[in-house]
């Protein structure tokens, strides 16, 4: 099985115009509304590749109903902890004239310690050994940013298999506890290690994780992706599509990773797919997960480089 953790989840709202004009009273061309938060949006491209996932983590009592009828109409299992307060709105402004993406997210509900022992005890007795467990997405109220290392400390004991997505002291503490794989934003990365965009300024940057066993996935928007590990270092460019919105991009890439990992498929067919995936996504709208169908079109146009 592979499970998603999402500790913020969100209903991500998709607003798009011709421009946005500042102080000024805009009418939108169309909305959606879609479920996210990065380990949903992760669940979502998964089960639509064909394999099983579960997604777990927070969600807040006053909303939740809404967030579990969308995962039931996706067939994604759920095991969530249900918190005091409300599930945020995440808004997700798309301006058509010049392709401009803006992100307004909201904090959300907040978390106690009980809330975590309730939520770290769950994982221990559902996964099995060589499960994957994906922790993504960022942090709510009340938990500190160490928890994705205490996390992934507890699941290693039953030798599970943990990719991590995250930015900041989130990211440098569960960096700590060696996960499997990490898959970083290019400016996510230089929220812990002081680095260019180079290609080989960010190989070198990032060599001390890869010594330690651990892969290291960099995605770069429009200058591509970059994939380390001990045994390689492979660079892809990215495909000329036409772009609807970049939310969950990087997510289509995790749950690609997640399926190579525990479909042991070789690292650079994963790449592969990996790539595929985020493509797909944003010719897509909103935060809505691309199909089997999209992501396997762009496998064969995928061109990956040897570093």
């Amino acid at each position: 099985m592979i499970y998603t953790v999402t500790l913020n989840p969100a209903i991500d709202k998709t607003i798009v115009l011709d421009k946005l004009l500042l102080g000024h009273v805009n009418r939108s061309i169309s909305s959606r509304d879609d479920i996210g938060g990065k380990g949903i949006n992760v669940a979502k491209v998964i089960k639509n590749l064909g394999y099983n996932v579960c997604a777990l983590g927070f969600i807040g009592k006053e909303n939740s109903d809404y967030i579990y009828r969308k995962l039931n109409k996706y067939g994604v299992c759920h095991d969530f902890i249900e918190v005091d307060g409300e599930t945020r709105t995440n808004i997700k402004i798309v301006e058509r004239e010049e392709g401009i993406f803006t992100d307004i997210n909201q904090c959300g509900f907040s978390v106690d310690s009980l809330d975590l022992e309730k939520l770290i005890r769950k994982l221990k007795n559902r996964v099995n050994r060589e499960d994957v467990v994906v922790l993504s997405g960022s942090l709510p109220k009340g938990i500190e940013s160490n928890v994705y290392k205490v996390i992934i400390e507890q699941l290693k004991q039953k030798d599970v298999k943990v990719i991590l997505d995250a930015e900041g002291q989130a990211l440098r503490y569960g960096i700590e506890a060696n996960p499997y794989l990490i898959k970083p934003n290019i400016n996510e990365l230089k929220t812990i290690v002081n680095c260019s965009e180079d290609i080989e300024d960010i190989k070198q940057s990032v060599e001390e994780f890869v010594n330690k066993g651990i892969v290291v996935a960099v995605s770069m928007g429009e200058n591509g992706a970059l994939l380390f590990s001990k045994e390689q270092s492979l660079y892809s460019k990215p495909l000329k599509v036409d772009v609807k919105s970049t939310v969950g991009a990087g997510d289509s890439m995790v749950a690609a990773f997640a399926i190579g990992v525990h479909e042991n498929m070789p690292l650079e067919d994963t790449f592969r797919l990996a790539i595929a995936s985020s493509t797909a996504k944003v010719t897509m709208e909103g935060s809505q997960a691309p199909n089997r169908k999209e992501i396997l079109k762009y496998i064969e146009l995928v061109e990956i480089q040897r570093r």
